[in-house]
């Protein structure tokens, strides 16, 4: 896509990670093909693909919907056979189009200014961020869009907490099979940026819309 006009957007989403529950078969369950329950018609499901940071381990699946949507608080109702593994809420802040077709895959990364980062130094960060790394990215990983999201509430923190924002990169299975970047450089950005870390690097493949029963 050669260009990426990056528009708004308020919504809040609720990510949730779930792993295979434990128990005698566990280990040969994680081996195995899994039918990922579905809860909501609204509800987006994604299974594990690749992951490109370490010292982390993700959880095997994530669910995604837009609030209001069924409860989601600490417990694990309606997806027998998985436990949650965190729960959070992020608000959406920007994107750069609206969802016109399912993307094969996802990538998502978590993103956390400096630890010393004043007001002033975020309005820098999260304009560069936005107007500048997140349409390179795209055009760059040829995304069908991107979103940016901001951390609202941990209903169940991962291991080492959730980062304070996440993007998540929309892909076709192309996009998908080619999981280096390729081409120039991106813009090193402002003092602020250069010191951002990134603690989640996750690949997702889509689940389709039919998998499962709720």
């Amino acid at each position: 896509m050669a260009h990426h006009e990056v528009t708004p957007a308020d919504a809040v989403t609720a990510w949730s990670g779930w792993d295979v529950r434990g128990g005698a078969k566990a280990a040969a369950a994680e081996d195995s093909p899994r039918t990922f329950p579905r809860q909501s018609d609204a509800e987006e499901d994604y299974e594990l693909l690749a992951v490109a940071a370490r010292g982390f381990r993700p959880p095997r699946f994530l669910s995604a919907a837009d609030l209001p949507v069924t409860d989601h608080g600490d417990g694990d109702e309606g997806r027998q056979g998985f436990r949650m593994t965190w729960s959070l809420l992020y608000r959406r802040v920007a994107e750069t189009g609206p969802a016109t077709v399912a993307p094969y895959a996802i990538y998502l990364l978590g993103v956390n200014p400096p630890a010393d980062t004043t007001e002033a130094d975020l309005t820098i960060f999260n304009d560069f961020y936005t107007n500048v790394h997140m349409p390179e990215v795209a055009e760059r990983r040829h995304a069908l869009r991107a979103v940016r999201y901001e951390l609202v509430r941990e209903i169940r923190p991962p291991y080492q907490g959730a980062p304070r924002f996440l993007a998540v990169y929309e892909v076709d299975e192309a996009g998908a099979s080619n999981r280096k970047h390729i081409g120039p450089p991106y813009s090193s950005g402002p003092e602020v940026w250069q010191r951002h870390k990134t603690p989640w690097r996750l690949w997702y493949r889509q689940l389709p819309a039919g998998q499962g029963t709720p």
